[in-house]
């Protein structure tokens, strides 16, 4: 993959990352009705083989993907290791009587995947002046390669990189609490050619 992200646009890409997912972690907290800290730590672009490299195939993935469309064309996708995924469908769910049904975790974390991914692309359709809409969610649970083999059968066309936005959330349970625990998470964009290109014009038009 020859398209190279410069330290501007990794910087800006961090900072849209930022205000959207600062606000999807006001809405988790409420949603669970506990404090959540979020820690942003990179922004990377890379080509989709690079994440099966990531992730050995004996590590089960949860990925809650939402096909997105308009000025950019491609899927969103947040990846969350299964025990991370249960644990915070539980977390969705303690304040809710229900059976252990599958489905009622499923929906909790399809209404998570659509504040996260939600606010994200809500953030960088109105920093970028980008007109940016989403389908419905779903779940997918496999290995790396089978989901991201998923992902990119959604597509009209191949994907030229994946934009990589890597997500910490703390929940603490209490105010006091040193922290109940933490949940890793990555936010990914798979984008067309000419997506990431409008991507990158509309911070370099910024700049004028």
């Amino acid at each position: 993959m020859s398209r190279q992200l410069d330290n501007f646009l990794i910087d800006a890409f961090k900072e849209i990352g930022s205000i959207g997912m600062g606000n999807a972690t006001t809405s988790l907290s409420k949603l669970i009705e506990k404090r959540v800290q979020l820690n942003l730590s990179d922004a990377r672009l890379f080509e989709p083989s690079a994440i099966v490299d990531m992730i050995p195939d004996s590590i089960t993935m949860t990925s809650i993907m939402m096909p997105v469309h308009g000025d950019l064309n491609g899927v969103a996708m947040m990846l969350f290791e299964f025990g991370n995924a249960v644990y915070l469908s539980n977390l969705l769910l303690q304040s809710i009587e229900h059976d252990d049904d599958p489905s009622i975790y499923e929906s909790a974390l399809l209404e998570t995947g659509n504040i996260i991914a939600g606010s994200y692309l809500n953030s960088l359709a109105s920093f970028l002046d980008l007109k940016i809409m989403h389908s419905v969610p779903d779940i997918s649970i496999g290995t790396i390669d089978e989901i991201l083999e998923r992902g990119l059968a959604k597509m009209q066309k191949e994907p030229e990189g994946i934009l990589n936005i890597e997500t910490m959330f703390m929940v603490y349970s209490s105010e006091k609490d040193v922290g109940a625990g933490t949940i890793y998470g990555d936010m990914f964009l798979l984008l067309d050619s000419e997506s990431l290109d409008r991507m990158q014009n509309s911070i370099q038009e910024m700049l004028k």
